[in-house]
Order: structure tokens, then sequence, then C-alpha cells
């Protein structure tokens, strides 16, 4: 266990009436003398920590500290720390010398002066008294070419000596800046540092690696039809919902993949003559809407045609912007080629990415249909998928499944429009279907909204078939073809 310095004594009322201390009066002619400065004694640095410290914690000297218990004068403070004791007998009680520390940073100490040259220049040794000898006579030197210049005899020179000085009183005053520079290198090399330059690597990685994903691989992440996890392998069909009129319809496209659908038959009393074409969200597979179909079947009396788009459920294929709206061609020749549908008025209702697809299908075909619903879906691809997807918020135009619904609306302007929003969608923002109900050119368009209607659930707000079910009698019945 680390040694613990004993406390600061006790701060009592005599404390403050020192030598040094003013008194209550003083005369002009008198002034004070200055305090004496006090013996100098090492500053100690207190910190207490529930845990031992990883790192040495960095000194600052606060100009002034209040604390609620009086320190010594000559202890510093670091604010954020508790000059008490430990509050646990876990905590760990750190003294650190401002002087070691100093010394140990900077390889230099306060209280050591300038540092001495690193080779001073020695006395000449002394010789001992003797008689002068008269020294013999040198050799004559060897006789010489006229034009050579003879060698001088080596000698210290005075000017590097000096310099030499020179350079040992200054290295006091470079140690310091040499030292904090051999601080720096060690903190670069150190695992933290590794782990920074790690780091953005592995951003710079990741952000190449999902534009690559997004690029190459989007059509699984737009078309999510292995979820949920049994979504490729089962089909549920309307008799595990209790519906008896209904078959199953197998489409084949021009380019060879077979759709698994589903038709149903309006049933009661209410039976208007109306074939509505389903189309479903990105997840899932046509089985998960049949209570939805349900409703407008058997509460309506509307035939119902859900398609089951190429990929999803039991149908062949892969999904993409392009196929997709094959397959939406090729419901509806089926429906006015059918002998139970050919005669009836047609609504197309779309969820979601349905109703991108809703919407490229009316513009094509709106002088054979008399409406179009609308729930929660969006301008464009490339506009949802920062809000689905924030990461892929500045690559998103590298998308090519773009369904560019806010340009296509405004070519629907021959049949009735309803939108319905959720208002609390936490995938597509409503702010979507405001902005195609805004830039809609429909000759009558209806907008509904649900406060608590999320992106799935909208379906089940208070109202919701109400609205679908009053728009169908007052736009879709008397709307006629081609007008």
């Amino acid at each position: 266990m680390p040694h613990q310095p004993p406390p600061p004594p006790p701060f009592t009322a005599t404390d403050c009436s020192s030598s040094s201390s003013l008194p209550s009066t003083q005369s002009p002619s008198n002034p004070p003398s200055p305090p004496q400065p006090s013996s100098r004694k090492p500053k100690l640095l207190y910190i207490f920590s529930s845990r031992p410290l990883s790192v040495a914690p960095v000194i600052s000297t606060p100009t002034s500290v209040s604390t609620s218990t009086p320190s010594s004068p000559t202890d510093e403070v670091v604010p954020g720390f508790i000059t008490a004791a430990p509050a646990s007998a876990n905590a760990k009680h750190v003294q650190i010398s401002l002087e070691s520390l100093h010394t140990a940073i900077l390889n230099t100490s306060p209280d050591t002066p300038s540092a001495q040259p690193l080779n001073p220049p020695q006395p000449p040794p002394s010789q001992p008294q003797s008689q002068p000898q008269t020294p013999p006579p040198p050799p004559p030197p060897p006789p010489r070419a006229p034009a050579e210049a003879s060698p001088q005899p080596p000698r210290r020179s005075f000017t590097k000596s000096r310099k030499r000085f020179s350079t040992a009183s200054g290295y006091s005053r470079k140690s310091t800046s040499s030292t904090m520079s051999n601080f720096w290198t060690e903190v670069v090399n150190t695992t933290a540092f590794s782990y920074l330059k790690f780091s953005i690597a592995a951003s710079t990685g990741v952000a190449a690696l999902l534009s690559t994903a997004l690029y190459f691989k989007q059509n699984d992440l737009i078309y999510p039809r292995h979820f949920p996890p049994e979504a490729r392998t089962e089909l549920w069909d309307p008799s595990r919902f209790h519906m008896i009129n209904w078959e199953t319809v197998d489409l084949t496209t021009p380019d060879g993949e077979t759709l698994r659908s589903y038709f149903l038959r309006g049933q009661g009393i209410q039976r208007k003559g109306i074939t509505v074409l389903m189309f479903h969200g990105n997840a899932g597979n046509v089985g998960h809407r049949i209570p939805i179909a349900k409703v407008f079947a058997e509460q309506m009396g509307c035939n119902v045609f859900m398609l089951g788009y190429r990929g999803y459920g039991l149908s062949t294929g892969k999904p993409d912007e392009k196929g997709l709206k094959v397959d939406a061609e090729t419901a509806l020749d089926w429906i006015f080629k059918n002998d139970e549908t050919k005669g009836t008025k047609v609504v197309v209702y779309g969820q979601s990415l349905g109703g991108a697809l809703g919407i490229a299908t009316a513009a094509k075909h709106q002088d054979q249909l008399s409406g179009l619903i609308l729930e929660n879906t969006f301008t464009s691809m490339r506009d949802v998928i920062p809000n689905v997807f924030p990461p892929a918020k500045y690559i998103a135009r590298l998308c090519h499944q773009v369904w560019p619904s806010e340009e296509i609306i405004p070519k629907v302007n021959k049949i009735p429009v309803l939108f319905l929003s959720g208002l609390q969608d936490e995938l597509v923002p409503p702010a979507h279907m405001r902005r195609l109900h805004a830039i809609s050119k429909a000759p009558v368009k209806v907008w509904r909204d649900f406060p608590n209607g999320s992106h799935n659930d909208s379906v089940m707000e208070p109202g919701y078939f109400e609205h679908v079910n009053d728009f169908i009698n007052d736009e879709v019945m008397r709307h006629k073809k081609g007008q």
C-alpha cells in the first residue's frame, strides 16, 4: 500500500496572528515590514482516485482555489480533485512531488544550476621547479623547393574553445526543448496513438467498403426479401385467415419469372365492382398482407389481386426496379383480361415501396385506372437512404435503384389520389408524403394523416379503413375512365 502523507495541521484561530499579519491600526510613519520568505519546502500534489492512475496527471496551478477544507499554502490543488481523506478503503492515494515530476519529465531539477560543460579545459599540470636548461640547437631543416610553403605546427584554436564554452552554457536551455521533443516522440509511439491511426485508417476503409457495398449489394439492402427468416420458404395463404373465396394465381412475366400471387373475390352485399391491385412494402411477402386484403374483400366488397414480387415468397427471380415494374405490368394485364375483373374499376393501392411502384404504374396506365392510394411512400430512394441508413448519407447518389416518385407523380393527372401518412413514421419522414401531395396534379387529391401512425402500423390506426372506404365511395365510384 502506498505511503500516505500526514494530513495538514488543523486550522486554528492562532494561525491568523502570525508575525507577518497586519495590525488593525497602522501608523504612516511606521510602515509594516515585508514578510520574510519562509524556508522552501517541496510542493505536494494530492490526488484521490477510486482506481489506480494509468497516465501521469496534468498539473495546473489555479490562481485562486477555494476549498471547504483549508490546506497548506505550499500545497497545490488541482481543480476537480478533493484534498480530503479517501471516500472508501479501496481508494488510492497518490503523492507526487513537483520537483520529482519536473526531474522525471525534463531531466532537470528546479534547484539544480545550469549544467556544466561536457569537457571543461583542464589546467596544465604543475611542473617541479628546476634549473633552466638551454635546449640543444635544432638540426637544420632539409632543403625544400622555393615554391612550397612551410607547414604550420598544430595548435589549439581559441575560437573553438570559446564556442565550446558557449555550447556548454546553453546546454541547460536546450535540454528542455529536446526532452519535450523526445517526450512527443514517445507519445506518438504509444499504443493509444497507434489505435488512433488505426481508427482513421479503419474509418477510411469502412467508407470505401460501404460505398462498394451500397453499389454492388444495394438490391439486398433495398429489397430485404429474406426478412423475416422464413419469408422465402413459407407463404401464408388466405385459408389461414378463414377465407374461402380465393385462388392462387401463378403469373408468368415476359422475361420468364413466375410470380406466386393471390386473387380474393369481394364478399357481401357491399360488392362494388371494384378491383384493388395491392403492392406491398419491401420486406416480408404477399402472405403477410392478407389481413389487409381481407378487409378490402369482406368489409368493402372489393376484389383484391395481391401481387407477389419476383424474388419474394415463392416467386422466382431477383427483385430490382426494372423487374418490379415488369411484374406490375403483368398483374395489370391479368386484371384487364380476366373475366371476373376486366369490367371493374381498378384502384392501385401501394404501401411504402409499393407506393413508388403504384405511382410508376398509374402514370403509365391512368387511362385504364380509377384511383390511386398511397401510404407512407417516399419521394425517391436516394432521398430516403440517409434517414434509413445515416452512414450512407454522402454516397446515396451511388444508388442505382432510384424510384423517382417526385418526378413521376405530376404525370398522374387524370385519376383521384388518396394520401395516407403516419406522422410518427420512423423510416420515411412524413415530409416525403407532404411533398408528393404538394406537387401532385391529380384532379382530386385527398390527404389523411394519423398522428400516432408509424411506418408499419398506420394501417391499424383508428379511421384508416374508413378513410379508404370513403375515398372509394366518393371518388372512385363516380370517376369515369379516360377523363
